[in-house]
């Protein structure tokens, strides 16, 4: 029997080219919250629940958490 695809939250900072570091947050499948792990030391899991897709596949951007440099982050967020 085929299992389904997990979807799972993860959280990690990133720095900016300003030098300001900055929490993005995405729902993800396994593939891309292997690859973010890897790249960020600062990556965890979120607590609350699954998703229907990955964010990543889709094309959706990461999204920022409090700060107010959310419209740059979501246009320059680097995921592998």
């Amino acid at each position: 029997m085929k299992t389904q695809p997990q979807f799972l939250g993860i959280r990690w900072e990133e720095t900016t080219e300003q030098g300001g570091a900055i929490t993005l947050e995405a729902m993800a499948c396994l593939r891309h919250r292997r690859a973010i792990a890897l790249a960020y030391p600062s990556a965890r899991g979120v607590g609350g629940g699954r998703g229907d897709d990955c964010d990543l596949c889709a094309g959706r951007h990461p999204r920022t958490l409090g700060s107010e440099l959310s419209h740059f982050a979501s246009q320059s967020a680097q995921v592998p």
